[in-house]
């Protein structure tokens, strides 16, 4: 089980998309010249991480739709539990940054030292 915080008042769309559409570090330009469509047995559009953060955008408005459970009493501005195939999403989204950009956190089990 993870725990997606919201820190902010309200989630910072725009400096989320910012991050998500930057190049990170240290990472070529990608897909010159490839066709990542055209590969055998492809049948879905590769995925990116301005995938997750719709995703992300559409949770916040319908959360029980999209695996996270409202957590009551709490000192967070608000906090979701997250099932397994939402905690995927929002790790990628972590991993990028783009998650902070946004004004969440994510609090994994598995990522507590203890």
């Amino acid at each position: 089980m993870a725990v997606l915080e919201l820190v902010s008042s309200r989630p910072d769309w725009m400096g989320a998309l910012t991050v998500a559409l930057t190049r990170p570090a240290g990472v070529p330009e990608r897909r010159a010249g490839d066709d990542p469509w055209a590969a055998a047995g492809r049948a879905q559009r590769p995925r990116r991480i301005s995938d997750d953060l719709a995703w992300l955008r559409q949770a916040f408005d319908e959360p029980s739709e999209h695996g996270l459970k409202g957590l009551e009493d709490t000192a967070a501005v608000a906090a979701w539990e997250t099932d397994h195939e939402a905690q995927e999403r929002l790790a990628r989204l972590r991993d990028r940054r783009v998650l902070d950009a946004a004004g969440f956190l994510l609090h994994e089990e598995e990522r507590i030292a203890v």
